[in-house]
């Protein structure tokens, strides 16, 4: 019988913090193996999404084609903000080290904010607007039909909550264990956060990639065509079930392609100062407790 081997190191988050972008670099390592899919989804199990997660066969479905690869890793953004996700980790892997990437929170927000009115899970375009609607969401109202974040990635005066969400982690694994890289480092130091990060996960800091710029800005180039991706009828599911199973290469592969077809970037828009503030204002209790655990001067978040 084939032994189960488990990954050793999990990015846990923050969306929209160049996670992507940190995958792919981890996945051209010789001695890293990352599965095919980013985002596999398996340990936020107290967040609520319209359709079932992967058990942990599923996941561990990713992994039997690990190799000789020295060890292996998983990236979800929103195992940062689930509350049991390091719990579960921690009873799947106990000695698993995690990693967090963390950015401005009102940078953080507008960019999630832009991609989940890309990838359809937001129906309401105006970001203050959608802010705005929390107290709705949270009763079950104005939700994108074809919502395929947890309904959670909608509550964003919550999901920048780094100090919180970090301490769970730290408080589970260690200090030892764990490793926050700030966003405007990973942006301005790649190639020193990125070894640096790669002696923490245990494997030669000596093979650098290109460092390409991964989920840039971006924008549909067909509504029509996005909204059959992500919720199409049940002629095509049957269909596309026959051909393409669920979990598979193919599939897996059908889709990148669509929504890479579907894709295009556009410039980057500007957040409102007015609304920037106010962000920030909601944050700052948040910020200055995570400065403290941290131990990181971050007076430039707070800046409008």
């Amino acid at each position: 019988m084939k032994e189960i081997r488990k990954p050793e190191f999990f990015v846990v988050g923050a969306p929209k913090s160049g996670t992507t972008s940190l995958y792919e670099y981890l996945k051209s390592h010789p001695e890293i193996f990352m599965p095919r899919r980013k985002e596999l989804l398996h340990f936020c199990d107290d967040l609520h999404f319209t359709f079932p997660i992967l058990n942990e066969r599923q996941f561990l479905g990713y992994y039997q084609e690990w190799a000789n690869q020295k060890t292996a890793g998983e990236v979800s953004v929103w195992n940062l903000y689930s509350r049991n996700a390091a719990r579960n980790i921690h009873r799947f892997n106990p000695q698993a080290k995690i990693i967090a990437v963390v950015r401005n929170p009102a940078d953080m927000l507008f960019a999630l904010h832009s991609n989940h009115v890309f990838n359809g899970n937001e129906n309401i375009r105006d970001f203050e607007e959608a802010w705005k609607a929390e107290r709705e969401r949270r009763e079950g109202k104005r939700i994108s039909p074809v919502i395929k974040c947890p309904v959670e990635g909608l509550y964003y005066s919550d999901i920048a909550d780094y100090a919180e969400q970090w301490q769970r982690y730290l408080d589970v694994f260690g200090k030892e264990n764990v490793k926050v890289i700030l966003f405007d480092d990973f942006v301005s130091e790649t190639k020193e956060v990125y070894a640096d990060l790669l002696r923490f996960i245990g494997v030669s800091d000596d093979v650098i990639p290109d460092f390409k710029v991964f989920n840039a800005r971006k924008t549909v180039r067909s509504e029509r065509l996005r909204n059959l991706t992500v919720n199409a009828p049940a002629w095509m599911k049957k269909f596309g079930r026959a051909f393409f199973p669920h979990q598979s290469k193919q599939r897996d592969w059908l889709m990148g392609w669509l929504w890479k077809m579907n894709t295009k970037e556009v410039n980057k828009p500007v957040l409102n100062d007015s609304f920037r503030k106010e962000i920030i204002h909601h944050y700052l209790p948040s910020i200055h407790r995570l400065e403290k655990i941290i131990e990181r001067d971050l007076s430039d978040w707070c800046k409008v």
